[in-house]
C-alpha cells in the first residue's frame, strides 16, 4: 500500500512539474568548476562528462527546461557568475562570505579536503604543522580563507586541481590542499599517487547549487527538478561512474587457506613492524626537529632568501627578505620579480629580463652577482646575490635559490670615497696651480729686486772700502746693511717656499765644526760688541775633527738664532756654544746652543714663534721688525738634517735655543783639509781678460769699478748677441753672463758659444751671474753649458773669490 502511494505521488509530481515549468524560463545557464572528476570533467574530444552532466540531463527531463552547462576554472566561474552571465552556479561550497552574495540549495554531496604532501616530508598532520611551508591551493577555493584564518599565508594559487597536481609531478609543488575526489583521480592518472601522503581532512565542505541573491524563482525551479529525481536514478548515475561491488561465488574454502597464510605472515611481521615503528618514530622526530631548525634558520636569518622560477615567479621568500623590501611574505609569493623587487633596467643599462634568463643558462658565471633592486616605496638598494640552481634528476635547472645581502651602505661609502678622491685631486691640482703661480710670482719678484740690489750692495761695498772714516762711510755702511737686510728677507721667503715645495736641497760634505763656529764668531763678533754686548763663544772638547752633514745649512741656523738673540737683547751677554755627544761608534749629536739675556718668551708663545710670518706679538714686530721666517726656516732645516730645536725661556732673564743635529763621523782627517787650504793659499790670482754680458748700466758701472780695481781688463756687452760677437772677435779668460737680456738671453748665447767650441775646440769658463735664484734655476743654467752659478746681488768679496778661483796661478 505504501509503495502504491509513493508511486502515485511520483506520477503526480511528474504531471504537475512540467506545468509549473512552462510558466518559468525555458533555458537556464549553469556554470561549474572544470576538471573535477568524477563530477565534471572532459572527454578526449573536449565534451563535458561526469556525474553532474548525467544528473542535469535527468533534471531537464523532469522539468522540460534546457540546462546550458558551462565548465571553467573556478575563479573565473565565480567572477562571471557575479557579473550576471549565468543563472546557476554548481559545485559551490557555502561560506559566510558567499552567503552575502548567493542563495543556496540544499547540500547534495560531502567533500573532504585533506592536505597532500611529499613522502620526503614528515611531520605534517594538521593545519598548524603547515607553518613554514608553501602550500599550493586552487584559485578562488574556500580552503584559502580557512588556511588564512589559521595563519597560513605562504600560499601559491593555481587555476585548477589538475594544474596543481601537474606541478607536483614536475617537482614544483611539495605541499598542496585539494578536494579528495579530483585529487585522487589526477594523482592516479598522472602516476604519482605513491609519491604523496595525505592527512585527515582539514576541512569538509558540501556541494550546493546557488543563484544570485534574490533570484528565488530560479532556485525553486532547480530544487523542484532535483527533488523529482528518484534515489534509484541517483544511484544508477553514481554506479556508472564509481562502479559497483564485485560478486563472488559461495565456495570460500580456498580463501580460508589464503587468509590463514596471510594471518601467519602478518603475525610474524607484527613484531618486526613494531621495531620499525620505533625506528621510524625516532627518525621522524629527528627529521621534524631538523625541519624546525631549518625553518627557524631560514626565517630568522638576516639575509634575503628567495626561490624563483625561470619566468621570474617568486615561489618562496623568508620573512626578513619580505620585510626588507616592504612586503608580507604572502604578498610576494606567486608574484613576478619584475612587478615587485626588480626594476626593468639597471643603472648601468642592463636589461634584467635578459639577465635573469642568463642566470639560468650560465649558472656558473652568476654564482655571485651584484644588482640594484627596488623596494616597495620605490627606493633603490644594492644587493649582493649568491645564486644556487635547483635541478631535477636530469640536471635541468628548475628553480634558483638566491641569498642576498644588502650592501647599499658599502656602495654609498665607496661612491663617497670616490667623490672625495676626485675632490682631493681637484683640490691638489688647484693647490699645485696656486703654488706654481706663487713660485712664478716669487721668481719674478726675486729677479726684479735682486737686479737693483746687486748695484746697491756692490757700489756700497766699494764706498766702504774706498772712503775714509767719516759720515759718508757710515752712511754707506747703513745703506749696505739695509740692502743686506732686504736680501735676507728675499732669501728667507725663497727658502720657506722651497721648504713648502719639498725642493730644498741638503748637501752632505765633510766639515770641521771648529771652522763653523769660527765663521759664526767672525760674522757676529764685531756687530755684537758694537751694540755694547758681551759675546762668549766656546767649543766642546769632545768634538771629532771632521763630521758629515750640510755645514751651510747648520751655519744658516746659527745665523738665524744669533740674529734673533742680537735683535732682542738690549744689554748683557750672548753666548754661542758648539758641543758634541756620542750616539754610537759612527754618530755624534752636534748641539749648537745660542743663549741671550733678552726679554724672554711667554710659555704659551714658544710654539707660536716657529710658525712662518709669526712673531711673539704685534709689539715685537713694531719694535724690532723682521718677517717672522727665521725660526720657522731654522726648525725646518733642523728637521731636514734629522735633528730638532728646543727652547727654554724665562721672562726678563732671556732665552736659550738648542739645535741638535746627528752627524756621521768623517773618515777623512783634519790635516787633509788644512793641507788643501794651505795649497790654495799659496796660489796667486793673475790678471784676467773678462767679458761681462750685462744689460743694466748701473750694474756695469759697479762691475767695472770692482774688476778694474783688481787689475783685470773688462769688455761689456748689453745683449747676448753682442756677447757672442765679442767672444768671436777677441780671446777672453772668463765670461760673466747675465741671463735676462734683450735680443738674445744668456742661455741662448751660451749655447752658440758651446756649439762653436765643439767644432773648433777650446773651452772658456762661463759664469751665470743672474738675479734668477729660484728652485731649479742653478741646475737649469749648468745644464745649458755654464760652468758655475752666482746669484745676484754679489759683494766685492764674492766677486774676488770667484776671480781668484778662475785666475789662480802657482
Amino acid at each position: 500500500m505504501k509503495a502504491l502511494r509513493s508511486l502515485l505521488c511520483g506520477l503526480l509530481v511528474l504531471l504537475v512539474l512540467p506545468c509549473l515549468c512552462r510558466g518559468q524560463q525555458q533555458v537556464i545557464r549553469v556554470v561549474m568548476d572544470d576538471n573535477y572528476p568524477p563530477f565534471i570533467f572532459r572527454s578526449a574530444d573536449g565534451a563535458l562528462q561526469g556525474i553532474l552532466v548525467d544528473q542535469w540531463q535527468i533534471w531537464e527531463q523532469k522539468t522540460g527546461v534546457h540546462a546550458e552547462l558551462n565548465a571553467m576554472d573556478w575563479a573565473v566561474a565565480q567572477k562571471r557568475m557575479q557579473a550576471g552571465e549565468f543563472d546557476v552556479i554548481d559545485t559551490i561550497f557555502k561560506t559566510e562570505e558567499r552567503s552575502l552574495k548567493y542563495d543556496f540549495s540544499k547540500p547534495y554531496q560531502k567533500i573532504d579536503q585533506p592536505i597532500y604532501f611529499s613522502r620526503a616530508i614528515s611531520g605534517i598532520k594538521d593545519v598548524n604543522s603547515l607553518k613554514g611551508f608553501t602550500v599550493a591551493v586552487k584559485e578562488g577555493g574556500a580552503i584559502i580563507g580557512f588556511l588564512k584564518q589559521h595563519g597560513i599565508d605562504a600560499l601559491v594559487t593555481y587555476p585548477s586541481y589538475e594544474a596543481i597536481i601537474h606541478a607536483a609531478k614536475e617537482g614544483k609543488v611539495s605541499v598542496f590542499s585539494a578536494d579528495q575526489p579530483p585529487a585522487s583521480y589526477f594523482l592516479y592518472k598522472m602516476g604519482i599517487a605513491d609519491r604523496f601522503k595525505q592527512t585527515e581532512p582539514l576541512h569538509s565542505g558540501q556541494f550546493h547549487r546557488a543563484v544570485l541573491k534574490g533570484n528565488t524563482a530560479t532556485l525553486q525551479l532547480v530544487e523542484k527538478g532535483f527533488d523529482a529525481i528518484t534515489p534509484t536514478e541517483f544511484k544508477r548515475i553514481e554506479q556508472s561512474w564509481y562502479g559497483s561491488a564485485a560478486r563472488y561465488g559461495s565456495n570460500y574454502v580456498w580463501l580460508w587457506w589464503v587468509l590463514g597464510g596471510v594471518a601467519l605472515i602478518a603475525l610474524l611481521l607484527l613484531f618486526w613492524n613494531r621495531g620499525l615503528r620505533r625506528i621510524i618514530a625516532r627518525k621522524t622526530r629527528e627529521l621534524r626537529e631538523s625541519e624546525r631548525n631549518y625553518r627557524e634558520l631560514v626565517q630568522g636569518s638576516d639575509s634575503i632568501i628567495l626561490r624563483w622560477k625561470r619566468d621570474g615567479l617568486i615561489i618562496f621568500v623568508n620573512d626578513y627578505g619580505a620585510r626588507f623590501f616592504g612586503y608580507e611574505s604572502s604578498e610576494l609569493i606567486g608574484e613576478s620579480l619584475f612587478q615587485t623587487i626588480v626594476p626593468h633596467n639597471q643603472v648601468d643599462g642592463r636589461d634584467l629580463h635578459q639577465l635573469l634568463a642568463d642566470i639560468f643558462i650560465h649558472t656558473d658565471q652568476y654564482r655571485v652577482n651584484l644588482n640594484q633592486n627596488m623596494r616597495r616605496d620605490g627606493s633603490l638598494v644594492w644587493i649582493s646575490w649568491n645564486n644556487r640552481p635547483v635541478c631535477d634528476d636530469q640536471g635541468q635547472v628548475l628553480e634558483m635559490l638566491s641569498v642576498g645581502i644588502d650592501i647599499t651602505a658599502r656602495i654609498d661609502a665607496e661612491n663617497a670615497l670616490r667623490q672625495n678622491q676626485q675632490d682631493l685631486v681637484q683640490a691638489r691640482q688647484a693647490a699645485e696651480g696656486a703654488n706654481e703661480a706663487k713660485s712664478l710670482f716669487l721668481a719674478n719678484m726675486s729677479h726684479e729686486i735682486r737686479t737693483p740690489l746687486n748695484a746697491i750692495i756692490g757700489i756700497n761695498s766699494l764706498l766702504v772700502e774706498r772712503l775714509d772714516a767719516g759720515e759718508l762711510k757710515e752712511l754707506a755702511k747703513d745703506s749696505m746693511a739695509a740692502a743686506n737686510n732686504l736680501l735676507d728677507i728675499i732669501s728667507d721667503v725663497l727658502d720657506i717656499s722651497k721648504i713648502e715645495a719639498g725642493k730644498l736641497e741638503i748637501v752632505t760634505v765633510p766639515f770641521d765644526p771648529r771652522m763653523l763656529i769660527n765663521q759664526l764668531e767672525r760674522m757676529f763678533g764685531a756687530i755684537v760688541r758694537e751694540k755694547g754686548l758681551r759675546f762668549d763663544v766656546s767649543l766642546g772638547a769632545s768634538l771629532p775633527g771632521l763630521l758629515l752633514s750640510d755645514p751651510a745649512r747648520i751655519q744658516q741656523i746659527g745665523v738665524n738664532l744669533l740674529s734673533n738673540a742680537l735683535k732682542f737683547t738690549e744689554q748683557g751677554t750672548i753666548r754661542l756654544r758648539l758641543t758634541g755627544s756620542t750616539l754610537d761608534d759612527s754618530t755624534v749629536q752636534l748641539d749648537l746652543i745660542v743663549s741671550d739675556s733678552g726679554k724672554g718668551i711667554l710659555a704659551e708663545n714658544i710654539e707660536r714663534v716657529f710658525s712662518p710670518f709669526v712673531q711673539e706679538d704685534l709689539s715685537t714686530t713694531r719694535k724690532f721688525g723682521g718677517t717672522g721666517l727665521g725660526l720657522a726656516i731654522s726648525r725646518h732645516l733642523a728637521e731636514m738634517l734629522g735633528g730638532s730645536i728646543k727652547v727654554e725661556s724665562r721672562i726678563g732673564e732671556g732665552s736659550t735655543f738648542t739645535c741638535s743635529i746627528p752627524c756621521q763621523i768623517s773618515k777623512r782627517v783634519t790635516s787633509e783639509l788644512d793641507s788643501a787650504a794651505r795649497d790654495e793659499g799659496q796660489k796667486i790670482c793673475r790678471r784676467l781678460r773678462i767679458l761681462v754680458a750685462e744689460d743694466s748700466v748701473v750694474n756695469c758701472k759697479m762691475m767695472e769699478a770692482i774688476l778694474r780695481m783688481e787689475g783685470h781688463r773688462v769688455r761689456f756687452a748689453d745683449t747676448g748677441r753682442k756677447a757672442v760677437q765679442a767672444w768671436q772677435e777677441e780671446p777672453f779668460d772668463l765670461i760673466l753672463m747675465d741671463i735676462q737680456m734683450p735680443e738674445m738671453d744668456g742661455v741662448q748665447a751660451t749655447a752658440l758659444i758651446r756649439a762653436a767650441e765643439a767644432e773648433k775646440g777650446g773651452h772658456i769658463p762661463i759664469i751665470a751671474l743672474t738675479a734668477y735664484a729660484m728652485i731649479g734655476d742653478k741646475q737649469r743654467f749648468l745644464d745649458a753649458g755654464m760652468d758655475a752659478y752666482l746669484p745676484k746681488p754679489i759683494t766685492t768679496e764674492q766677486l774676488r773669490r770667484l776671480l781668484w778661483e778662475y785666475g789662480q796661478e802657482e
